[in-house]
């Protein structure tokens, strides 16, 4: 008697799911699409020369520029520095392979949409029409954080379990108007792996 009322139960529940469904109208449909990686191998990021010589979280200091030699739309103060992937010993980072730093297309909120490059935050005392540009390599190639396709690759592929990832950052007036004295601070979030 207890599996009849069971299933009795079980079949007035599709029955209304049933009559609320036939209520319901699609009107448009879709794919959603996701995308990652797995990865089973992981190397250490620390910053080299011209940083702060810290790991994953690296601070690159720019020297100070005058309000006056910052024209708008120009750069000013290029800084090389590099990040160093692995280290002697890191099996996890394999040899003969090339490693490389990406970012988010848009790198978040701290992204210029119109420049790709990185807005100040600094806050209240911040210098106005200075954003800080990323440069690639040893060329000084901008890199655009607005494009989801720019990466940043070691020039020379994984050895002693190592490699070297060749940066810079340098100021960028915006606008058109000169930009006035203050503090310059921003951040951007990088992915490390390699292929």
């Amino acid at each position: 008697m207890k599996s009849i009322k069971f299933v009795s139960a079980i079949a007035m529940a599709a029955g209304i799911l049933v009559m609320g469904s036939a209520q319901a109208q699609v009107f448009s449909g879709g794919t959603i699409t996701v995308t990652g990686a797995v990865s089973d191998e992981t190397c250490t990021i620390t910053g080299g020369a011209g940083t702060d010589s810290g790991k994953g979280n690296v601070s690159v200091a720019l020297d100070p520029v005058g309000a006056s030699v910052l024209a708008a739309n120009k750069t000013a103060n290029h800084k090389a520095f590099n990040l160093i992937v692995g280290g002697p010993g890191q099996g996890s980072c394999v040899n003969g392979k090339l490693a490389r730093l990406s970012f988010s297309a848009g790198g978040g909120s701290n992204v210029d949409p119109a420049t790709g490059t990185l807005l100040n935050v600094a806050g209240d005392n911040a210098a106005t029409n200075t954003n800080v540009q990323l440069t690639k390599g040893t060329s000084g190639t901008t890199i655009d954080l607005n494009n989801a396709a720019e990466f940043v690759e070691s020039m020379t592929p994984i050895t002693n379990n190592t490699a070297t990832i060749n940066m810079g950052a340098q100021y960028f007036a915006t606008g058109t108007a000169t930009p006035t004295p203050g503090a310059v601070t921003t951040r951007v979030q990088y992915t490390a792996y390699y292929n």
